[in-house]
């Protein structure tokens, strides 16, 4: 018994089911060849940050921004603690050794100033930690906006920086980076505050 009565190639349902997933298939093939074409390869960079940090001139700059801060900190913790090794010799000395009230004494300043001491160091040490960790966000937002420039420069879609097990030599725009960053100190002379 015909399905359609004026179609001829249609005339059986065997016809018609198999006409069916004919175009099932031929509806599938034209979509995915669709997907296919609208398929974008991804351009995707990764930045080895610690390099970054290592390398740039204004990481560079602020290393030394930071020395020249407290060098004279550092002059006075030194010292300090030539004071306390000169006391020290002077204990060991044989006068001293003979002599209770004096020892007494000069063990009582021996331990003022190594308290003096330790106290002047855990004082640079918080105050080191403090500036270094401010230079290095300014720094970070530095390399951030270069990074944002390179990215849109660069048409890349995504940036990596951290937490990846393999990075391909191919993908890796360290070297760039940093060269970016060197025209840019060049160019503008600025340093990181």
């Amino acid at each position: 018994m015909p399905v359609c009565a004026g179609c001829g190639f249609l005339n059986t349902e065997a016809s018609l089911n198999r006409f069916i997933k004919h175009l099932v298939i031929l509806t599938l093939i034209i979509t995915s060849s669709v997907a296919l074409a609208e398929t974008r390869l991804y351009k995707i960079g990764f930045v080895n940050t610690a390099r970054v940090l290592k390398e740039a001139p204004q990481a560079r700059k602020v290393e030394d921004r930071l020395k020249a801060e407290f060098e004279p900190r550092e002059a006075q913790i030194r010292e300090k603690r030539r004071e306390v090794l000169s006391l020290e010799e002077q204990l060991k000395s044989q006068d001293v050794v003979s002599n209770a009230n004096i020892r007494r004494k000069l063990e009582r300043e021996i331990r003022l100033k190594v308290s003096q001491l330790k106290f002047l160091e855990q004082e640079f040490r918080e105050d080191q930690n403090l500036r270094r960790n401010e230079g290095i966000r300014e720094l970070q937002r530095v390399i951030a906006k270069v990074l944002e420039q390179l990215g849109d420069a660069g048409k890349f879609d995504l940036i990596l920086t951290e937490g990846v097990s393999y990075v391909s030599d191919q993908i890796d725009i360290t070297t760039l980076l940093v060269e970016m960053l060197k025209q840019q100190s060049e160019a503008t002379g600025e340093t990181v505050q």
